[in-house]
C-alpha cells in the first residue's frame, strides 16, 4: 500500500470510477447500490445480501469522501444525496456516444440484411430492445402482448426471463450492436433502475425514437414529445403503444434525438472532465 501511495503521489489528479479506496481527489459515480437495491422486486437472498454489503461500503466511502465527484446523471447526483448524505461537490457529466458509429447512416448499411437475416419484412414495424431482462422484462412483455403487430427484437445475455411470442426475437450479445440500432424503427428501455443507460443515448445517435422509463438517468436528455419519450413506469406501455402506431410521428422524432445526440459526443464529455480536474487542481492551491 505504501508503495501505492508513493506511485500516486506525483499526480494532481486521482480519479477514481466509483469507491475503489485510497484518496483520490476525483471520483465519478456510475451507481448509487442502495437505490439499485431498493429498485429489486425479484432477487435471491443471496444476491440482496451482497448487494446490502456493497451498499454499506460505498456509504462508509462516501460519507468520509469531502472532495470532487463527478455523476452520471441528476438522478445518481441526487440518490447520492438522499441515501449517503454526500456534503462534497456533485458535477453531472452524462456518458457520450459514438456518433460516428451510431449513426442513421448505418441503416443504408445494415437495415435491409439484418432484417433478411431475421426474416423480418422491411416495411415491418420493428421495437428494439438491448440490456438486462431483470429490470425491464415484465413490461417488455406486456407490450408484445398489447402490441401484437410490433416486431420486438431483444438483444439480451439474460438466461432468465426469458419468453415466447410470435412476435419476438430473443438474441445473443453482439460486438456489432450497431446493425440492430440500423433494422429497427424505435428503440425501448422500460427499465426499473439505470444510473444512465448508453443504450439510449446510442439508439438515438443512430436516429430512433426511444420510449424510456423516468427510472432511467439517460432520461434526462430527453425532452419527451420532441426528441424521444419518457414515461412513468404505470403509464409506459400504455404510451409507448400509442405512439409506437404513427410511423411518421417515430420518423421524425428518430431525426430530432440523432440531432439532440450531436451534443453528447465523448469529446464534448472529455472537456467537461479536464474542466473539472482544472477546478479541483485550482481548488487546491
Amino acid at each position: 500500500m505504501r508503495r501505492h501511495a508513493e506511485a500516486l503521489a506525483g499526480f494532481d489528479i486521482t480519479h477514481a470510477q466509483g469507491y475503489c479506496g485510497g484518496s483520490p481527489n476525483v471520483v465519478t459515480a456510475h451507481i448509487c447500490v442502495a437505490s439499485y437495491l431498493n429498485s429489486l422486486r425479484s432477487i435471491s437472498l443471496r444476491n440482496r445480501l451482497s448487494l446490502k454489503l456493497m451498499a454499506a461500503a460505498e456509504s462508509k466511502f462516501y460519507r468520509q469522501y469531502n472532495s470532487q465527484v463527478i455523476a452520471i446523471s441528476k438522478k445518481i447526483a441526487g440518490d447520492l444525496r438522499e441515501h449517503y448524505q454526500v456534503r462534497c461537490p456533485i458535477k453531472v457529466i452524462p456518458h457520450g456516444v459514438d456518433n460516428r458509429r451510431f449513426s442513421s447512416a448505418n441503416r443504408v448499411r445494415f437495415r435491409s440484411l439484418v432484417r433478411r437475416e431475421l426474416g423480418i419484412a422491411e416495411d415491418q414495424a420493428v421495437a428494439l430492445y438491448v440490456g438486462d431482462l431483470t429490470k425491464a422484462h415484465t413490461h417488455l412483455k406486456s407490450l408484445s402482448e398489447a402490441a401484437p403487430d410490433i416486431q420486438m427484437v431483444i438483444v439480451t445475455r439474460s438466461r432468465r426471463y426469458r419468453w415466447h411470442g410470435e412476435n419476438v426475437r430473443i438474441l445473443p450479445p453482439t460486438s456489432e450492436i450497431e446493425r440492430y440500432y440500423a433494422a429497427a424503427d424505435a428503440f425501448v428501455f422500460p427499465t426499473t433502475y439505470d444510473a444512465f443507460g448508453m443504450v439510449v443515448l446510442e439508439a438515438m445517435a443512430s436516429g430512433l425514437a426511444v420510449f424510456t422509463s423516468d427510472c432511467a438517468g439517460a432520461s434526462e436528455i430527453i425532452s419527451s414529445g420532441r426528441d424521444g419519450f419518457v414515461f412513468p413506469l404505470d403509464e409506459w406501455v400504455e404510451g409507448t403503444v400509442a405512439a409506437l402506431r404513427d410511423r411518421e410521428l417515430i420518423c421524425s422524432i428518430g431525426q430530432k434525438a440523432e440531432a439532440s445526440a450531436q451534443e453528447y459526443g465523448w469529446p464534448s464529455v472529455v472537456q467537461a472532465v479536464e474542466r473539472t480536474y482544472l477546478e479541483v487542481i485550482a481548488s487546491s492551491n
